[in-house]
């Protein structure tokens, strides 16, 4: 939700056994709703401001982790990149949690994961396709524009996507929908993604300022932001000691390490049928059917891999099916992961223990913690309303997992 891509906050907090989890986003989240908003919307400044005050965290702003080094099955040290400077940092630690979102340090420590879509026999999932396949949801960039009060000019960009009065997009903004990359692989092919992504834009506003016969909505108009960023929602999901998948959803199992509560509908994305008919080989919109739930608490198992003994992970990186992905994706949600993920790792040094140690042994003392919740409990706005998910209220079928591993 920062303002490089201005996507704003979704899922809701406070609710479940655990409902602690979450508070902390009051203190740091934006407080106002829309996607491809102006950057003042997302107030950066209150989350930088945020990291600054906590004395226990060093930020190392516009590195990326390039390599990692193992001793068996522990990750010993990560080494991370400026990516202007090309200085290189070795981070030495008992602990580590990927929130990367692609799985980087997993992926590089050799953990399990997955990516693109089940079969639906593999889990049982009614809305996975029949045979598996590399498909993920894909990769928006947004843009607007904004009236000048006078005729204004666009180049004609002659060298892009080819449009015409039947396949052009008639609008004065992209957000969401503006999606690419279904199709491609999310990681390898991420800047040809993006690179797509503007392609697109830029040729079909030159269409509509130099081409479109009626073109008067569109004369005193220009673009006002491009975001050079795209916001990625899919790639590796990092496998743990348990992968949640739609039937734990569907019948609301119940879960003895139950933590974060995932609210928002399976929300899968696929290409938009009529921009997929003009552009059969690369469409750049996308569809989707939201399937509401009922509140959910996601095993903490999902959390940390299930193969790298000393690796947590938050975010969309977490141990979930490609279907599974569609509600617990959004910010609200994932930082509740990241605010159960830092107890667990207190619990770990505490005890000097692993990820699943903690699971094993010290549940009990994980589950007052996240009952507790950390931050602020006064002087904070209830400013987090927004983007919230209409809620099922009772679940259809009531399940138990007895085993515990």
């Amino acid at each position: 939700n920062s303002s490089e891509v201005r996507v704003h906050l979704g899922g809701n907090i406070g609710v479940g056994p655990n409902s602690g989890l979450g508070r902390m986003i009051r203190e740091f989240g934006h407080s106002k709703e829309g996607n491809a908003k102006p950057a003042a919307n997302y107030e950066d400044e209150k989350k930088e401001l945020f990291i600054a005050n906590e004395k226990n965290i060093t930020l190392y702003a516009n590195y990326r982790a390039i390599s990692v080094k193992t001793d068996g099955n522990r990750i010993e040290s990560v080494i991370i990149k400026h990516i202007e400077n090309g200085k290189e940092v070795e981070l030495k630690a008992p602990l580590f949690s990927d929130c990367t979102g692609d799985g980087t340090i997993g992926y590089l420590a050799g953990a399990d994961y997955n990516m693109g879509r089940e079969s639906r026999a593999e889990y049982g999932e009614e809305l996975a396709p029949i045979q598996p396949d590399k498909m993920t949801m894909g990769s928006s960039v947004q843009w607007y524009s904004a009236d000048k009060g006078k005729p204004t000019r666009f180049p004609i960009f002659s060298y892009g996507l080819q449009f015409n009065e039947k396949n052009c997009e008639k609008v004065t903004m992209g957000e969401w929908k503006w999606e690419t990359g279904m199709n491609f692989n999310q990681i390898d092919d991420f800047e040809r993604i993006r690179d797509y992504g503007l392609m697109v834009i830029y040729s079909n506003w030159s269409f509509l300022k130099n081409e479109l016969k009626d073109n008067k909505k569109y004369k005193n108009r220009a673009l006002d932001w491009v975001a050079y960023i795209a916001g990625k929602r899919e790639s590796r999901r990092l496998l743990g000691d348990y992968i949640l998948k739609q039937d734990d959803i569907d019948k609301n199992v119940y879960h003895e390490d139950a933590s974060f509560v995932t609210t928002w509908s399976i929300d899968l994305h696929f290409p938009d049928s009529l921009n997929a008919s003009h552009f059969p080989d690369a469409p750049f919109k996308a569809a989707t059917k939201h399937i509401h739930i009922y509140p959910y608490a996601v095993p903490y198992r999902c959390l940390y891999s299930r193969n790298i003994e000393n690796l947590f992970m938050a975010g969309r990186n977490i141990s979930v099916t490609h279907v599974a992905l569609g509600t617990v994706r959004v910010m609200r949600t994932t930082g509740m992961m990241g605010e159960v993920v830092g107890m667990a790792a207190s619990l770990c040094k505490k005890y000097n223990t692993t990820p699943r140690g903690v699971y094993q042994k010290h549940l009990p003392e994980l589950k007052a913690l996240m009952k507790e919740g950390v931050g602020k409990k006064e002087g904070i706005p209830d400013n987090q309303k927004f983007n919230e998910q209409k809620l099922l209220k009772k679940p259809r079928i009531f399940a138990i997992e007895k085993n515990k591993k």
